[in-house]
């Protein structure tokens, strides 16, 4: 019965996030990046390209590759995991996780970790690929960890990275739940109630994506309990939950805001979102991130004047190629909508 409970929830959410309009993903058009891997016809990665090997579109348009980082330039990546109530039962797995994914970094990249509630607080500093275990858990017992900042926790993450050279990337598990998103009031079905605002309208968060969208950071997210992966039913957890431990359509549709902030975020510095649907699916999620940031060549431009459309609210389409035939190049974006100046 409990299964079948879930596998309800799992398709209410479905249904309901398929209902609301598609998201826009806004880039800063000054500055726009794109990640991109390339593999041979065997599906084996190939790390020794160069700059010369590549060539940008925008809708149809060359561009000039006014930077490129090689898969060989260092990554510094910052681990960092929400240590609030809500991401409970997570916390056994998070060790096992970094660890996996410290494994597959190469010798010349640095990784660091923290974690975050109200605020930032590092479990361990900036330091090379050793081989061995980091030996470093979450401590939830932390004061920190008494609520949760999560756009705080984005903005302050690219503090950690002043003074450090090299391609740069944040790794964060959440759920995106943050203490003082914008509410609204509603009436649905003659029911008075109060949602998280969209995005668009939620002022803070605006800002909040202009600032990473014009840094080189790139942020990757292990999204838990989001409405596309709702964690099972009864567990505690009173930041989407209502008090019969069941889930409702406005519980799922303040899940859908969390998640689709997590979603432009990602997409406007270049990374994505992974939904594990259980807690042990975490680590190899993490592996395979991992692996993508030891395999990607870094490619930034500035549109010319003649691409796009003096409507700076239409979506422009990027296509990267590669001048060596028989290679299979895929990219983080396909596309942007320019960001309001």
């Amino acid at each position: 019965m409990r299964l079948l409970k879930l596998v309800l929830v799992v398709t209410i959410c479905s249904t309901w996030a398929s209902a609301q309009e598609p998201f826009v993903f806004n880039v800063d058009a000054r500055n726009v990046s794109v990640n991109v891997t390339v593999m041979d016809a065997s599906g084996r990665p190939v790390t020794k390209l160069t700059r010369n090997d590549f060539s940008v579109f925008e809708d149809g348009v060359p561009q000039e590759i006014q930077k490129f980082e090689s898969v060989e330039i260092p990554y510094n990546i910052l681990m960092i995991a929400d240590c609030s109530g809500s991401t409970e039962a997570d916390w056994p797995f998070m060790k096992n996780a970094v660890d996996r994914f410290a494994a597959k970094l190469r010798s010349q990249d640095k990784i660091s970790v923290a974690q975050f509630g109200t605020r930032i607080e590092t479990l361990m500093d900036w330091q090379p690929w050793t081989g061995n275990s980091l030996k470093v858990n979450l401590q939830p017992d932390s004061r920190t960890c008494q609520g949760t900042d999560f756009y705080g926790a984005v903005e302050n993450s690219l503090a950690r990275f002043k003074g450090i050279s090299g391609r740069k990337g944040v790794v964060m598990l959440t759920d995106g739940m943050h203490n003082s998103f914008p509410k609204r009031n509603m009436v649905v079905q003659g029911h008075g109630m109060q949602r998280i605002d969209n995005a668009e309208a939620d002022k803070e968060f605006q800002k909040l994506l202009k600032v990473v969208s014009r840094s080189e950071v790139v942020f990757y997210f292990v999204a838990i309990n989001t409405d596309l992966n709702p964690d099972e039913i009864g567990r505690p957890g009173p930041q989407v939950r209502a008090g019969s431990g069941t889930y409702n359509p406005e519980l799922i549709y303040n899940m859908q805001q969390a998640r689709s902030r997590m979603e432009q975020i990602a997409q406007v510095t270049g990374g994505h979102v992974a939904f594990p649907t259980k807690p042990a699916e975490v680590a190899p999620l993490y592996e395979e991130i991992a692996r993508e940031f030891g395999t990607n060549y870094g490619l930034w431009y500035s549109p010319t004047t003649t691409t796009g459309s003096a409507d700076n609210s239409k979506e422009r389409k990027i296509k990267v190629e590669v001048k060596t035939a028989g290679l299979i190049v895929s990219q983080n974006r396909y596309s942007y909508t320019p960001l309001p100046r």
